[in-house]
């Protein structure tokens, strides 16, 4: 739901919080804020025969898909005209794609890979040898349609092959993406896990296949999926039994067949990062640095058309490995229109019980990053409702009109949390609104979001698995004329500082001084003091001094926050980040909302303002007005203006050879005077 007029909507939310942590739960948003142990969605999907049918014909039955965790898996190139590939495979050979264009099979191209030796199996009996990767670059032409097979080993003529699959590369100067988060397959519940009819799975992987479906269905051109973390469900890896389950969770999560179609791009959530599994199932690009890295793999990145997407791994806190990867990411396509990242942690979200506990603590890592590399859309996942942030800049919302569902050249980043990709986990809103949150809902129903990307806007559209709208479309617009304000700072304190400022007007300098100072101050006063806690975290990340552990939990009672009814959250008390202190500690106090309370908000028009004061100045700068010589006038020194007369204009030659005869004698004479003078 789209709003006008930020500070009343926080009035009136913070009145209704307070209200609903006594009474009744409280519905602000269109979509629905529900009570998620009134969902009854599990045992709907129990009692459909629908799911029955498949769970024993195709689950379990005649093509025993549970026993699979080793299906193929597309993932993103370095570039959209690049595709990789990774599967598992019962023994270890040289793996191979074979591609051609659809309908030109004689003109069919081998592209071999590199397979490592595993260890894997599942509950079903599977046991797998290899994982191999196959990365296909410079290859794939927009508008283009294609057919590829894959072996586990190729022997030349004598190869045997895979069945033939078809992989479609549409436009990439407008396209679109499918969005998910959290299917976290397994999570829904089941007396074991450790069985090969474990029915949490096949209820996860049934709803997640429902939900992909309709997705290809609503967005049939996607490019990729887009998903922001927990694949799977089972947390730990340490014992060969967790692994097992791992493996038939991976078996369900990559069941759908529009997989064999559709490339993936990943990122690692706090239940997938345990295990190296990860790393084997997915083959993501320009991750060979190794930054940001935890046992399940690191970050990476890749451009598709003017789009730069980068995924984090939220579960590493070394904001410095976070640093450079985005450095080297900005660098190798700084020309993309839009930037785009993704992870997993909802370091702005609204849902119970991560918003504002552990995912705060991410906050002080991740937010300051999105500020400085200056991202347009930052996508997470971890929160299993849904949400949309204002636009956010240094823990600011930066107050536009949006009532009409769009916005122009904005400052700050827009922030969304997806919902759950199947349905197997739901989790209760904040009983309050954060002052950031301007569309949120916890529906309880599996849901997918598109986002179509085009040369100077990005539309965000989510739908529930029926294909039934879910949260409001939100666009982001971009102009030829889009400047920041640091950028404006910038240019003007460039123009102030440089050799060339005395040949400007003393009026036109002051004009800039005052409009740059202005501008400047307002940025100050919004800014954020320096975050302590930024270097404490990363520099003792991962050691014993860590006291963050887990998932951004705090390790010590006595660095949490004190509630009134004298629990403590999981969350860094007063005091100890001055972000934390800016986006909680303004809201609530001792886990109670704060009556009357006053919220980092920029009125954006005036921001827009003295930004554009700034630009003017910059376009008003003028130079003195150059004189022009008068020959009549003794006490000209001359004139830089050229005013002889053009060749052939033998009337203005003469004229001008008069005149400047005449001048040239009464300076003779002056300067004759002067000597006389001088010798009296």
């Amino acid at each position: 739901m789209t709003r006008k007029g930020l500070a009343k909507k926080i009035a009136a939310l913070t009145v209704a919080s307070a209200m609903a942590v006594t009474a009744m739960p409280f519905n602000v948003f269109a979509y629905g804020e529900t009570d998620v142990s009134t969902s009854t969605f599990k045992e709907d999907t129990d009692n459909s025969e629908a799911f029955k049918t498949w769970k024993a014909n195709v689950w379990e039955g005649g093509e025993a898909q549970y026993a699979d965790s080793g299906k193929i898996a597309l993932t993103p190139g370095k570039t959209e005209k690049d595709l990789n590939f990774a599967w598992y495979s019962v023994t270890k050979g040289t793996p191979a794609i074979q591609v051609w264009k659809d309908g030109a099979k004689g003109q069919a191209k081998v592209y071999k890979g590199t397979a490592a030796s595993i260890t894997a199996e599942n509950w079903q009996g599977s046991a797998y040898g290899a994982a191999n990767k196959v990365s296909i670059e410079g290859y794939f032409d927009d508008n283009t349609a294609y057919v590829y097979q894959y072996t586990d080993n190729y022997t030349g003529d004598t190869t045997v092959w895979s069945a033939e699959y078809s992989y479609k590369k549409n436009s990439s100067e407008s396209f679109s993406v499918i969005l998910t988060g959290d299917p976290q397959v397994g999570a829904s519940g089941s007396s074991s896990d450790e069985v090969a009819s474990d029915a949490s799975v096949a209820r996860d992987t049934y709803n997640w296949n429902l939900t992909m479906t309709q997705a290809l269905k609503t967005c049939p051109d996607a490019a990729f999926l887009l998903s922001a973390g927990d694949q799977i469900d089972k947390s730990g890896a340490t014992s060969d039994n967790n692994k097992k389950t791992r493996e038939s969770e991976y078996a369900g999560y990559l069941y759908p067949s529009v997989f064999r179609s559709l490339p993936i791009a990943s990122t690692i959530g706090n239940h997938d990062m345990a295990g190296v599994d990860y790393s084997n199932h997915f083959n993501n690009p320009n991750s060979e640095d190794g930054l940001g890295a935890t046992e399940a793999g690191s970050d990476y990145y890749f451009s598709y058309g003017n789009v730069l997407f980068i995924s984090l791994n939220s579960n590493n806190r070394n904001q410095e490995e976070h640093r450079a990867l985005l450095k080297k990411a900005v660098e190798s396509n700084s020309d993309a229109t839009w930037k785009v990242v993704i992870f997993h942690s909802d370091i702005y979200g609204s849902g119970q019980p991560h918003a504002d506990t552990d995912a705060a603590t991410n906050r002080i890592i991740f937010a300051p990053l999105m500020d400085e590399f200056d991202i347009d859309l930052c996508l997470t996942g971890h929160d299993h409702t849904y949400s949309r942030s204002y636009q956010i800049l240094d823990g600011n919302v930066i107050d536009y009109d949006i009532s009409s569902g769009f916005v122009t050249d904005p400052e700050g980043t827009l922030y969304v949390s997806t919902g759950s990709g199947s349905g197997s986990k739901y989790y209760n809103l904040l009983n309050y609104t954060p002052y950031y949150i301007a569309d949120r809902t916890n529906a309880c129903l599996p849901a997918f979001s598109t986002i179509d990307f085009f040369e100077n806007a990005l539309t965000i559209k989510t739908y529930d698995y029926t294909g039934a709208k879910y949260a409001d479309d939100f666009t982001i617009n971009k102009t030829s004329e889009l400047i920041s304000v640091d950028e404006a700072i910038e240019k003007a304190d460039e123009i102030l500082s440089g050799s060339d400022i005395k040949s400007y007007t003393e009026e036109s300098v002051s004009k800039l001084t005052t409009a740059r100072d202005t501008l400047k101050t307002l940025k100050e006063s919004y800014t954020t003091a320096p975050d302590l806690m930024i270097a404490e975290i990363t520099t003792k990340y991962n050691t014993p001094d860590d006291r963050i552990k887990g998932y951004g939990s705090i390790t010590n009672s006595e660095d949490k926050d004190v509630l009134v009814s004298g629990s403590t959250a999981n969350r860094l008390k007063a005091g100890e980040s001055t972000l934390i202190d800016k986006t909680i500690y303004t809201q609530i106090k001792g886990g109670e909302v704060i009556a009357n309370a006053v919220f980092p908000i920029v009125d954006a028009s005036t921001l827009e303002a003295a930004k554009k004061q700034v630009l003017a100045a910059i376009d008003g700068l003028e130079k003195p007005a150059e004189e022009v010589v008068n020959p009549s006038d003794n006490n000209s020194q001359g004139n830089t203006e050229n005013t002889a007369p053009q060749t052939g204009d033998a009337a203005n030659v003469w004229i001008f050879a008069a005149l400047m005869t005449f001048a040239a004698a009464v300076l003779a004479a002056t300067l004759r005077k002067k000597e006389e003078n001088c010798e009296e």
